[in-house]
């Protein structure tokens, strides 16, 4: 009896110190003023009676069955069911972040963590148990307590460390009781603590935490709110992120430089809905891994990038590199082509992309941040693009019908002489490519470019009033009147929002906030989207792709530009745009709209939306955490207990783990002979298995070996091996010294040709 009373006092204190070190900082990561003395006689309580019930089999079913039907009767017939379900929203809402519901139900969560963690302790420190659901548990807090980032929690773990250390050693010391082993692992765990604490631990290997830290959060628990690019942040659009129009205050500010070898549209807001003032993104509503490859179709169909078919494309389907150096801090919005095939982002940033095919990061892009794309650069003035379209037009698009659902979609109230605009414009067209080119040139040589505009009234079309009206504006007005007349003539079109990248002779531009610009894209069948700019292009006396206010239209490939008084006149064909133009690069700086990210989900989750669609579809929103303070220099806010301590005691605990199961080490501690020549057996028995080589019933050694070298899966014959293992075995003989090295020497060969699959298999076993 009193043997057993020392067994069940043992258990109750490894019970009590894991309890007290998973439940406190578990509580303590919901709310700080969890943290309460009220914890301890919920902890004493449930471990005598565990305790209790286990001095004999039969107490131990009847308070199991009596613990079953007052928890049952509680829940059915009392508040339980209510008290679960608050403390239970409570919890969901503060992993969220919204901290204030936890307060409200702190008794029940409270009670209800002590008591689970508590009787799951008890469990797990129980001898047939081993040592392995202690370690994971304590694993699992500091791993909660590392992602939230409350450092000032780690002193509440130290006693289930050393819990999970304590029953460690046990498990490879038999003979010694886990009691007496509890010193040993709690002046571990305190050294462990102390040496991280008095920064003896080298920054490379912090450092080298924070980057895997980080990048866990960043791809699994991304809910930060971030900055969306719009040109309404640029200066444009000064009436409103909702109203169109109005006399822009662009920056001269340098934004980023680029180089390419060619004009590039690089994206960074995508719109699908005109409502007559404005427009909205009412499509990405999702986010997704750009790495993911579950999401590869997905990210193949937005980016356009198995279109056009192989089979037609030609010269212009080849890509090209673009690399981007951010000169100025901006939003979390990456500004790349619309077909993009390979992204490289810069540093540890991680891309994800939206269903409307947006781009961006976890974080606002920051002055030296640094990607590369490579896309082709499709224009629509590009020689042999309309045949190239044409040519697609005859081949199945599994996506065309989608495409005109979403993006041939127009306000009722728009009138019917801008309907009657469309139709005269493209009444001598042929082909979508015709037509849309057409309403390129009416556009951009029948109207005037100019900053100088008035504000526009709100209760007025925007499109109407520039069409019909003023016929005078910068490009907001061209890009949304070339969207709204290109669905009026049948053709799929979005408005974009960007910047407009005018290398010089060295393959350079740099992109100034005067380089912000809208466009329009067209979707053809079978060839995908394709950059049209309907607005006036204005030339650049400097050089580097930023544009001059009252200067010419840009005059033909390979002609000097020269410069010429802005025509106001827009009927005069002299003065106006010739067709084979491309696009005048406007303005942006980049003071971001605030936009909270939605609620994530490891490859896909709804992805931040620009403000006008929130207010839209306010029920896709979900609550958003607080920002976390800012830190610098990677420092804590708490500072008091570095965390990463804990990667040291792991990684000291995983090398102890590997060197204990050593077969050289077992080989040292045999006694016998015989006993070194078993530890080499199943060393190999267990490389085998690993390569999902096993023996069958009634197969002899000598039989398998012969099996696994027909095989041919080793470069050496196991033959000897075998036949070895079988005369032992079979005969009764005593192994020799020869015996275990050969043994010894097929379990080396094995272990250095094992398959990295099996490797992995072979660690896995070893460890746990």
């Amino acid at each position: 009896m009193g043997e057993k009373a020392a067994k069940r006092l043992q258990h109750a204190i490894l019970s009590l110190l894991l309890a007290v070190g998973l439940s406190v900082p578990l509580l303590g990561m919901l709310d700080r003023m969890l943290i309460s003395p009220r914890v301890a006689p919920v902890i004493a309580g449930v471990i005598l009676l565990f305790e209790l019930a286990s001095l004999h089999r039969v107490l131990a079913w009847m308070t199991a069955a009596a613990a079953v039907f007052g928890v049952s009767v509680w829940v059915l017939a009392g508040n339980g069911t209510q008290i679960l379900s608050d403390a239970a929203l409570a919890i969901t809402l503060r992993t969220r972040g919204i901290e204030t519901a936890v307060p409200l139900a702190a008794d029940s969560i409270l009670l209800l963590v002590t008591a689970g963690i508590t009787l799951l302790s008890c469990f797990a420190v129980m001898r047939k148990a081993t040592c392995v659901p202690a370690l994971l548990m304590c694993i699992t807090a500091a791993l909660g307590i590392w992602m939230t980032d409350r450092m000032d929690l780690i002193p509440w773990l130290l006693p289930a460390l050393t819990a999970g250390l304590a029953l460690l050693l046990t498990a490879r010391f038999d003979e010694t009781p886990a009691v007496r082993l509890l010193p040993w692992a709690a002046g571990l765990t305190a050294a462990a603590f102390l040496l991280a604490g008095s920064g003896a631990v080298v920054m490379p290997l912090k450092e080298k935490a924070d980057e895997i830290r980080q990048a866990i959060l960043d791809r699994l628990f991304f809910t930060e709110a971030r900055d969306v690019f719009s040109l309404y942040a640029a200066g444009y659009s000064p009436q409103g992120p909702d109203q169109l129009g109005g006399k822009p205050m662009p920056s001269e500010h340098t934004v980023m430089q680029v180089a390419t070898t060619k004009t590039t549209y690089l994206r960074g807001a995508i719109y699908n809905r005109y409502d007559g003032h404005g427009w909205k993104n009412t499509t990405g509503g999702r986010r997704y891994l750009w790495q993911s490859r579950r999401m590869e179709e997905l990210r193949a169909r937005l980016f356009n990038q198995l279109l056009p078919p192989k089979s037609v494309q030609n010269s212009l389907s080849t890509p090209v590199s673009v690399s981007v150096r951010m000169l100025s801090d901006s939003a979390s919005t990456l500004f790349v082509p619309q077909r993009v095939r390979e992204l490289v982002p810069g540093g540890e940033t991680v891309p994800y992309f939206s269903n409307s095919s947006e781009i961006f990061i976890t974080r606002n892009l920051q002055a030296g941040d640094t990607y590369e794309v490579s896309a082709p650069l499709y224009d629509s003035l590009d020689p042999g693009i309309g045949a190239l379209t044409e040519i697609c037009g005859t081949l199945e698009d599994m996506g065309w019908e989608s495409i005109r659902n979403t993006y041939l979609e127009l306000p009722s109230h728009l009138e019917q002489p801008v309907q009657d605009l469309a139709n005269e414009v493209t009444s001598a067209a042929d082909t979508p490519f015709e037509k849309a080119l057409a309403l390129q040139n009416y556009l951009s040589r029948n109207y005037r470019y100019t900053l100088d505009v008035g504000e526009h009234p709100e209760n007025i079309d925007f499109v109407t009033s520039f069409l019909l009206d003023t016929k005078k504006g910068y490009c907001t007005y061209f890009a949304s009147a070339m969207t709204v007349l290109c669905r009026m003539a049948g053709l799929p079109a979005r408005y974009v929002e960007g910047y407009l990248a005018e290398p010089n002779a060295n393959g350079e531009a740099l992109v100034t906030g005067l380089s912000a610009h809208a466009w329009t894209e067209v979707y053809f069948k079978g060839f995908g989207w394709l950059t049209f700019d309907a607005t006036p292009r204005r030339r650049s006396s400097e050089g580097n792709g930023s544009p001059e206010p009252g200067a010419a239209p840009s005059p033909e490939a390979g002609e000097e530009p020269t410069p010429t008084p802005e025509p106001e006149n827009p009927d005069d064909p002299e003065a106006s745009q010739e067709a084979g133009e491309t696009p005048e690069p406007p303005k942006e700086s980049p003071e971001p709209d605030k936009d909270p990210q939605e609620s994530p989900g490891p490859d896909e989750s709804p992805e931040p939306e620009n403000s006008p669609e929130a207010e839209e579809n306010p029920e896709t929103n979900d609550p958003e955490p607080p920002e976390p303070e800012n830190r610098q220099d990677g420092q804590h806010p708490q500072g008091s207990f570095p965390w990463w301590w804990i990667v040291l005691l792991a990684a000291a605990a995983l090398s102890a783990r590997c060197a204990l199961t050593s077969p050289v080490f077992r080989e040292r501690r045999a006694k016998t002979e015989e006993q070194r020549f078993d530890v080499w057996v199943r060393e190999v028995t267990d490389l085998l298995r690993s390569e999902n080589l096993v023996r069958r019933n009634g197969e002899t050694p000598m039989a398998f070996a012969r099996r696994v070298d027909n095989a041919g899966i080793f470069s050496e014959n196991l033959g000897p091996a075998g036949e070895c293992l079988s005369l032992i075995r079979y005969s009764r003989a005593v192994p020799l010294q020869t015996d275990t090295g050969l043994m010894r020497d097929t379990a080396l060969l094995v272990r250095g040709e094992l398959s990295r699959q099996a490797r992995l298999k072979y660690w896995f076993r070893r460890i746990l």
